[in-house]
C-alpha cells in the first residue's frame, strides 16, 4: 500500500492546496485548520538571489519559484521583506502553481516593531488604513493564506494590544486569510496567546550549531531543543484554539571579527532535514517551512560580517541533496496532511505507548473530529536506521488486545511484538492508526479513496 499511497501523493497534494481557499470563517472559526503549509520562508524580492531588471523578468522569476517549489511537493511560500508592489506577481504565481501565500513586509507600515510607533493610537494611525486596503482588494483571492505582521517581537503589552485590535478588525476586513505573527520567545508565544489570540503560533529556531557556546551541538541537543520549544508553543497554541506552525532554520553561518573566521551555524544533512520535519509532526505541529531557500552566490570576504547563507538550491543554483530530501518528505507527508490537521496530542490516560527504547519515541494523539487513535512515531537517529522498539501497554482504557497498530505510509498491521520488529531509516517517521481490524477497514478505505 506504500505504493499506492505514493500514486496519490500529487492528486492529494493537489485537493489539499486550494481545499481552504475558499473557506470564510463561516465554515470553521479558525480557517487554518483547513490548510497545512509545507514549504519556505524566502526572501520577498530576490528569492533566486539574481539581477532581475523589468517587471515581466521578476513576474518570471516568481513564476520559476513557486514551479520549482510545487515540483518539490511544496504548497506554501512566506516572503519576507516583501515589497507589496509585488504581491500581485506572488499571488499570481501562487495560484498558477498551486502554491499558498504568506506576505510579510519589510517596514512599515506592512511591517512593524514597538520602537517604531509612540503607542497605541499612533500604531492604529499608520497601520490600521494600509491593512483594510490590502483586506479590499485580496480578501477572495484562492492563493492568499495568511498576512504575516510581524517577527520575533519582546514582549511588550501596548504593542500586542495594538497588534490585537487590528486582528479583531481584520478577521473582518478579511476573514478567509488571518493576521498572523510569528515568535521565537515562548513569552512573546504565550503574551500572543493572551492577548492576541490569533489563528497561528510560529516558532521558528536554529537546532544545528558547530559548539557549545552558541546553541546545541550534538544530536540529544538538538533533539531537545527542537522539541521543547515546540512543546511550549503548542501549548500557547492550545490556550487560543490557534494552530502550531514551525519554520526550521538550518544555515551554514559565519561569524567574521577581528581578522578571523568562526563557524556558528552548520547545515543539516538530508537526513536532518527529513527528521526536523517529522520531530515537529510528533509534537503536534500543523505547518512546516524552511528557512534556507536560494542561497546567496559567491564566497564572501574576511572583511564581511554577519552571514552566509546555503539556501537548499546552491551559490550556482543547483538542486542540493537537502532540497531533493525535502520535496521526497513533501510526497510523503502530502497523504497526511488532512489527517494530521485534526490530531491533538492526547491526554495521559488515552495514550497507548507504555515506555519507548530511545532514539525511536511515540507521541498518542487524538482525531478531534471522530475521537479515534493515533500514534507518530520518529527515528532521532539520523545516522542509523533502528527498530522501533516501542512497547505498548495493554489494559483496559489504554489498548485492548483486539486492537493494533496501522502504518497509514505502507499498510502495515504491527502488534505488540511486529512493532519492535519493524525499522525505520535515519529520522524518519511514521503515522499508525490505532483500532481494531474492522475499524481500520472503514477508515482506510476512505483514507486511501481521496
Amino acid at each position: 500500500m506504500r505504493n499506492v499511497a505514493g500514486r496519490l501523493a500529487s492528486c492529494v497534494l493537489a485537493a489539499v492546496l486550494m481545499s481552504g481557499a475558499m473557506l470564510g470563517a463561516s465554515a470553521e472559526d479558525n480557517p487554518l485548520r483547513q490548510f497545512f503549509p509545507y514549504g519556505v520562508y524566502v526572501g520577498g524580492g530576490d528569492p533566486e538571489n539574481l539581477p532581475v531588471g523589468s517587471a515581466e523578468e521578476r513576474a518570471a522569476m516568481l513564476d520559476r519559484v513557486c514551479k520549482d517549489l510545487a515540483d518539490h511537493h511544496m504548497n506554501c511560500a512566506w516572503p519576507n521583506n516583501l515589497n507589496f508592489d509585488m504581491l500581485p506577481m506572488w499571488l499570481e504565481a501562487g495560484e498558477k502553481r498551486g502554491v499558498r501565500i504568506v506576505p510579510q513586509g519589510g517596514g512599515p507600515p506592512a511591517f512593524v516593531r514597538a520602537a517604531w510607533f509612540k503607542d497605541k493610537e499612533n500604531f492604529a494611525q499608520r497601520v490600521e488604513p494600509f491593512y483594510q486596503d490590502l483586506a479590499e482588494k485580496y480578501r477572495d483571492n484562492p492563493a492568499l493564506l495568511a498576512w504575516s505582521l510581524t517577527e520575533e517581537n519582546r514582549p511588550v503589552p501596548w504593542f500586542y494590544e495594538a497588534m490585537a485590535d487590528l486582528t479583531r478588525k481584520m478577521e473582518e476586513w478579511d476573514p478567509n486569510h488571518p493576521l498572523i505573527t510569528m515568535d521565537n520567545m515562548s513569552s512573546s508565544a504565550w503574551m500572543n496567546a493572551q492577548i492576541i489570540k490569533p489563528k497561528s503560533l510560529t516558532r521558528d529556531l536554529y537546532v544545528f550549531f558547530t559548539d557549545g557556546l552558541n546553541g546545541p551541538y550534538n544530536p540529544i541537543g538538538s533533539r531537545n531543543a527542537l522539541t521543547r520549544e515546540c512543546k511550549r508553543f503548542r501549548a500557547a497554541a492550545e490556550s487560543c484554539d490557534a494552530v502550531f506552525w514551525f519554520i526550521g532554520q538550518g544555515m551554514s553561518i559565519v561569524s567574521y571579527g577581528q581578522g578571523r573566521n568562526q563557524s556558528v551555524y552548520r547545515y543539516p544533512t538530508p537526513e536532518e532535514i527529513r527528521w526536523q520535519v517529522w520531530a515537529t509532526l510528533q509534537q503536534g505541529a500543523k505547518g512546516f517551512l524552511y528557512f534556507y531557500y536560494m542561497g546567496k552566490r559567491g564566497d564572501p570576504g574576511p572583511e564581511q560580517r554577519g552571514e552566509y547563507i546555503e539556501g537548499l538550491r546552491d551559490r550556482n543554483g543547483e538542486e542540493t541533496p537537502q532540497y531533493r530530501m525535502a520535496g521526497e518528505v513533501g510526497q510523503q507527508i502530502a497523504p497526511l496532511m488532512p489527517v494530521l490537521l485534526d490530531l491533538d496530542v492526547a491526554p495521559p490516560h488515552q495514550e497507548v505507548i507504555y515506555w519507548e527504547n530511545t532514539p525511536v519515541s511515540g507521541q498518542t494523539f487524538v482525531h478531534r473530529k471522530t475521537g479515534q487513535r493515533f500514534v507518530i512515531v520518529v527515528n532521532h537517529d539520523c545516522q542509523s536506521i533502528q527498530p522501533i522498539g516501542i512497547e505498548l501497554g495493554y489494559w483496559p482504557r489504554l489498548l485492548a488486545k483486539e486492537e493494533s497498530l496501522f502504518d497509514l505510509r505502507s499498510g502495515a498491521k504491527r502488534d505488540y511484538q511486529t512493532l519492535k520488529l519493524a525499522t525505520l531509516l535515519p529520522g524518519d517517521g511514521t503515522v499508525y492508526f490505532v483500532g481494531t481490524d474492522e475499524e481500520w477497514q472503514q477508515f482506510a478505505g476512505d483514507f486511501y479513496a481521496q
